[in-house]
């Protein structure tokens, strides 16, 4: 994992990229469940709430530190992300 962290000379792009597959393997290797539904989440529950939640996570003071300020519907689309379940378009 650390060979693909040394990444001098790649493109930004590469270099996230391969951090991303670092961090997935370390997931797997750790034996971490990849979504909410992997942890036990129920999705009809968590449907209810992701509009709440999305609010409450662009309302939280740490938000603003971001680097660029996320809309309502960007922190939902990724809590819709990591559900991993179908998610009706009414749901979206």
């Amino acid at each position: 994992a650390i060979l693909l962290l040394l990444t001098s000379g790649l493109p930004a792009a590469e270099k996230a990229e391969r951090l991303a597959q670092a961090v997935e393997a370390l997931r797997a290797r750790l034996g971490l469940p990849a979504t909410l539904r992997e942890a036990g989440v129920d999705p009809a529950v968590f449907l209810a709430k992701v509009d709440d939640l999305s609010e409450q996570a662009f309302d939280d003071q740490c938000t603003g530190c971001n680097p660029r300020y996320p809309l309502v519907v960007e922190l939902k689309a990724m809590y819709l992300a990591v559900l991993g379940a179908e998610v009706p378009a009414e749901k979206r």
